[in-house]
C-alpha cells in the first residue's frame, strides 16, 4: 500500500513542472506588445519583429496623443465660452487618465536598461528546479498575483470598452431594431476637430481612432501596474523564503565558521532584495505617483458627475470608472503593504531563529541585522510619498476635498 502511495506521489510530482519567472510578467508583456512595445529585452527576440513593434508603437503613441490634443481642445473651448461645463468635467477624468497612461508609457520605455537588469537579477534568483521551489511556495503567489492581475485588467477591460461600444450598440439598435434613421451621432469621448466628423466616413474614422487610443491608452496603464506587481510579488517571495531559512537555522551547533558562512550568505541575499527594491522605486517611482495623483482627480470628478444627476446609461458607466480608479489604488497600495510586512519579517526571523548556544561574536552581529531589518523596504511614489495601504485614506481625504472644491464652484 505504502509502495503504491509512493508511486503515486512520483508520478503526480513527474507533471508538475516548475514554474518559471515569465509566468508572472505574462500579462503585462501581453499588454506591452499589443502597443508594439517591450518593456525589458526578451531573449531569442527576432531583429524583423522587434521592428514591426517599433513602427506599432509609433502609430500607436501618434493616433493616442493626437486624440489627446482633440481632447483638451474641446475642455479649453468649453470653459473659455462658458458652456457644456459637464461635457468638459467628464472629459477632464478622461484627459487625467490618458496623460497618466502616456506618462506611464514614456517614462517606462526609457528605463528598458534597468528593467532589464531587474529581470535579469531576479532571474539568477529563481529557483529553478520543481524541487528548488517548493521552500519558495512560488504556486500560492504565482496564483495570489495572477487573481489580482485577472480582476484587474478585467474591470479595466469592461470599463474601456462599455464606454467605446455604448454609441455603437446604440446606433445599432436604433438603426437595425427600431428603424430610426434619424438620429445624434456621437463619439466615445467629447472632441475637437476642425471638421464635421458626425458625416460621412469621417465619423466612422474618428470612432474606430478614438477606441485604438483608449484600448492604447488602457494596455500602457495596466501593464506598468501589472509589472510592477509582479516585480514586488517576486521580491515578496525572496522574503519570505529568507525569512523561513533564518527562523529554520540552529546556531552554535558546529564550528563558528559554519555559522559565519550562514551569515554571510543571509546578509548577502538581504542585501541583494533591498538594491531590487530600490531600483523597482526608481523605475516605478514617477508611475506610482502619477497614479495616486490621478486617481485623486478622477475620484473627485467622477464623484462631481454622480451628484449632479446624470442619465441611468451614464451614471454606469460612472460608477465603473470610479470603481476601476479605486480598484487600481488598493491593488497598488496592497502589494505595497506585503512589501512592507514581508521585509519587517526579516528582523523578526533573526530574533525568533535559535541563537542562544552561538558564539558571542555571532550573536553580536545579529543586532546588525535587526536594526538593518527595522528599516522596511517600501514602495515610494518618488521622494514624496511611502505607498501602504496607509495611503489610500490620504487619497480619499484629498478627493473629498477637490470634490468639495468644484461642487462649490458649480453651485455658484
Amino acid at each position: 500500500m505504502s509502495a503504491q502511495k509512493d508511486t503515486q506521489s512520483a508520478k503526480e510530482q513527474g507533471k508538475l513542472k516548475a514554474i518559471p519567472l515569465q509566468s508572472f510578467l505574462k500579462y503585462a508583456n501581453a499588454f506591452y506588445l499589443s502597443i508594439g512595445m517591450l518593456a525589458y529585452d526578451h531573449k531569442y527576440s527576432q531583429k524583423w519583429k522587434e521592428v514591426l513593434l517599433h513602427w506599432t508603437f509609433i502609430a500607436q503613441m501618434v493616433n493616442l496623443n493626437t486624440v489627446l490634443v482633440s481632447e483638451l481642445i474641446y475642455v479649453f473651448l468649453a470653459i473659455g465660452k462658458g458652456s457644456n461645463f459637464l461635457e468638459a468635467t467628464m472629459n477632464l477624468s478622461f484627459i487625467g487618465f490618458v496623460i497618466v497612461g502616456d506618462l506611464k508609457i514614456w517614462y517606462i520605455s526609457r528605463q528598458r536598461k534597468r528593467l532589464t537588469q531587474v529581470v535579469s537579477r531576479l532571474e539568477e534568483l529563481h529557483p529553478e528546479g520543481l524541487a528548488q521551489q517548493e521552500p519558495y511556495d512560488i504556486g500560492y503567489h504565482l496564483s495570489g498575483y495572477s487573481r489580482y492581475s485577472k480582476f484587474y485588467f478585467g474591470m479595466h477591460m469592461v470599463l474601456i470598452w462599455t464606454y467605446n461600444l455604448y454609441w455603437a450598440v446604440y446606433y445599432l439598435v436604433c438603426d437595425f431594431w427600431l428603424g430610426m434613421r434619424q438620429f445624434e451621432r456621437m463619439l466615445p469621448y467629447y472632441c475637437w476637430v476642425p471638421w464635421d466628423w458626425s458625416t460621412g466616413y469621417s465619423y466612422y474614422f474618428m470612432y474606430i481612432s478614438q477606441n485604438i487610443g483608449g484600448q492604447a491608452c488602457l494596455s500602457g496603464q495596466l501593464a506598468a501596474d501589472m509589472l510592477m506587481c509582479a516585480l514586488v510579488t517576486l521580491v515578496v517571495m525572496h522574503f519570505i523564503r529568507l525569512s523561513a531559512h533564518i527562523e529554520g537555522h540552529v546556531a552554535g551547533i558546529g564550528p563558528f565558521q559554519h555559522d559565519l558562512e550562514f551569515l554571510q550568505a543571509t546578509v548577502a541575499y538581504h542585501q541583494s532584495l533591498i538594491h531590487l527594491c530600490q531600483d523597482i522605486n526608481e523605475i516605478f517611482g514617477v508611475s506610482l505617483l502619477s497614479n495616486f495623483v490621478s486617481s485623486s482627480f478622477i475620484i473627485c470628478f467622477v464623484g462631481f458627475q454622480m451628484t449632479i444627476g446624470s442619465k441611468i446609461d451614464n451614471l454606469v458607466m460612472l460608477v465603473l470608472f470610479l470603481f476601476c480608479a479605486m480598484v487600481q489604488v488598493f491593488m497598488i497600495a496592497t502589494h505595497a503593504q506585503r512589501l512592507v510586512d514581508a521585509s519587517e519579517q526579516i528582523g523578526q526571523a533573526v530574533y525568533n531563529h535559535d541563537w542562544f548556544r552561538a558564539d558571542l561574536r555571532y550573536r553580536k552581529m545579529l543586532i546588525l541585522i535587526i536594526k538593518r531589518a527595522q528599516q522596511p523596504s517600501r514602495l515610494k511614489a518618488t521622494m514624496f510619498l511611502n505607498i501602504s495601504l496607509v495611503t489610500v485614506s490620504d487619497l480619499l481625504q484629498l478627493s473629498y476635498k477637490f470634490f468639495a472644491l468644484l461642487r462649490t464652484m458649480y453651485v455658484n
